[in-house]
């Protein structure tokens, strides 16, 4: 047994068999047409990206009931799929696996030196966390994943991923909706630092990397409610034993939804407050309100989060002032404009406890046009 087998076999991982050509071609098919297809920015050539694929050894392995039901393991640049898997399902949990494959860059020596938006030092990974988020949400959007309602850990949240990382797959699109899509996937596909340096530039370094662990902290998070999960769905355990690990699970949940509202905070606020700075013109105060206006069916919520609603209804009020400052001095007669009418149906509607109204959802529509900027 070579290594690699005895490395696999430790983490529960059992070579079947390996695919045939047939499966490997639809693979190797699908996963460039998509990726080729959904990242026109990328510039990908789908010849090569094809044949590429084609060349990564992929097997069929029995894998622990933890273990995600496809990984990547970069010491041998393989695939391994849980045995029995359909091709179909196959090929879609394929994409998230090849983009890691095209992320790696590895050093002379074959030790893994970054993986998209993580960076190995030593045995240390930073930044894994997220990185599986963005590489999932590559993954929902060019396998045209169902965008869903959904509720987890007492948040409510729209999810292009509602079954893979889909707390992380929310958080990551918002910043990726704030900051540029086409530069996320860029850094995340190319393994570059021009999405991390623009987090840095309008958070700051030190609330950048905040941003940063609390995505590995959920996902730690994440993996130990689904390891007690595990173990009360599989094994005998008794009266006392359940209950201390429901316990425990109940513990880390509240955890987790404590952890997303303040990233999402640390997320919105920053940025909204500095783009409220730069407004100089009433298309200007326009552009915000539509911005924040969509940026709200993004967010998650629950019955006592209230953090968001409120901020909105005060950046309302501000854009208010600033419409009348900036209008108050003009000789001309200033017919009603769209933003002041907005503004006014907004007050009637809302107060300081009250939900922000239902708006059109973002689409899957990755495009720099939905920037501010």
């Amino acid at each position: 047994m070579n290594t690699i087998d005895k490395e696999l076999e430790k983490n529960g991982i059992k070579i079947i068999r390996p695919l045939t050509e047939n499966e490997t071609t639809a693979i190797a098919t699908y996963v460039a047409n998509s990726l080729c297809s959904s990242f026109p920015t990328l510039k990908l050539n789908c010849g090569i990206i094809h044949t590429n694929i084609f060349k990564i050894p992929m097997y069929m392995a029995d894998m622990p009931n933890n273990m995600a039901d496809a990984s990547y393991y970069y010491k041998s640049s393989s695939i391994y799929f849980r045995n029995g898997m359909d091709i179909n399902q196959a090929k879609k949990l394929a994409l998230h696996e090849c983009i890691h494959h095209f992320q790696e860059i590895k050093d002379s020596k074959g030790k893994l030196h970054r993986l998209g938006l993580c960076t190995y030092v030593g045995s240390k990974a930073y930044g894994n966390a997220i990185n599986e988020a963005a590489v999932q949400l590559m993954t929902a959007f060019a396998s045209n994943e169902k965008r869903d309602n959904v509720t987890y850990y007492g948040v409510t949240f729209p999810s292009d991923s509602p079954t893979y990382y889909p707390v992380l797959c929310n958080l990551i699109k918002q910043l990726g909706y704030l900051l540029g899509f086409s530069t996320l996937f860029d850094s995340t596909f190319y393994s570059n630092d021009i999405f991390f340096n623009e987090m840095k530039k309008i958070y700051g370094e030190s609330s950048a990397y905040n941003i940063q662990e609390n995505f590995e902290e959920i996902m730690d998070l994440e993996e130990k409610v689904i390891s007690i999960s595990s173990r009360i769905q599989f094994e005998d355990l008794k009266p006392g034993k359940f209950k201390s690990l429901s316990n425990k699970m109940a513990k880390y949940k509240n955890k987790i939804q404590k952890i997303f509202f303040t990233t999402q905070n640390n997320i919105f606020e920053p940025f909204f407050d500095k783009q409220f700075q730069k407004i100089g013109s009433i298309s200007q105060i326009e552009n915000f309100r539509r911005f924040l206006y969509s940026y709200s069916t993004l967010i998650g919520s629950s019955t006592s989060y209230l953090y968001f609603n409120d901020y909105y209804i005060s950046k309302i009020s501000k854009l208010d002032e600033l419409y009348e400052k900036m209008t108050k001095n003009s000789l001309a007669i200033v017919k009603e404009s769209a933003i002041s009418k907005f503004i006014s149906m907004i007050k009637g509607l809302f107060t300081s406890k009250a939900k922000v109204v239902n708006v059109q959802p973002v689409q899957n529509n990755y495009s720099e046009l939905d920037r501010m900027d």
